[in-house]
């Protein structure tokens, strides 16, 4: 996490926030694009929308209620894919807001969606996908998950977008368990 005070301020600004929202919901963040964060084209660098990606999942999970959650069982969520598409770009001083979706999840993915919102026109979209890891390093499904936290929905129909970075990440996996046991 390359922006620690952004961190530090997203997660007591979430802490604090009422009412909590669903799993379901759309969270908002907040935030201005500093002359830190532009590349040398003067604007935003494409892996800063990845670090505000992070920030605004760690909002997602404070403002679910989820957090002391998956505290208390020792989980936490690991990307597994990220992909990102722009549309405008961000420049220095441009207010933005994220706004972070459940998309849905398989047996053992989570999908979330980022929309970057610059003056109600979206500037451009990260999808990521999850697992949830376990510091015993226990295996963790989606479907602990979502009986852990009383979740009584099934999850939506994934986009073909999300399904195609699933079935990527599924033979990545393959391909490097297949290489680990030739070694």
């Amino acid at each position: 996490m390359n922006l620690f005070f952004r961190l530090l301020s997203v997660f007591l600004r979430a802490n604090f926030a009422r009412p909590r929202v669903s799993l379901f919901d759309t969270t908002r963040l907040r935030s201005r694009v500093m002359l830190t964060d532009q590349d040398m084209f003067a604007h935003m660098t494409n892996s800063r929308y990845f670090s505000f990606s992070d920030l605004a999942v760690i909002n997602y999970i404070v403002r679910t209620g989820t957090w002391p959650k998956l505290r208390k069982r020792g989980w936490f969520p690991v990307v597994c894919a990220e992909s990102v598409t722009f549309s405008r770009m961000l420049s220095w001083r441009d207010r933005f807001e994220i706004e972070t979706r459940l998309i849905g999840w398989t047996d053992t993915y989570m999908c979330l969606q980022h929309d970057f919102i610059r003056d109600g026109k979206p500037t451009a979209m990260v999808r990521i996908i999850a697992r949830f890891a376990s510091r015993k390093r226990d295996r963790v499904t989606m479907d602990d998950v979502v009986a852990y936290l009383g979740v009584e929905r099934t999850s939506p129909a994934l986009p073909a977008e999300f399904e195609n970075m699933v079935a990527d990440v599924e033979s990545a996996r393959q391909r490097h368990n297949g290489d680990s046991a030739a070694a």
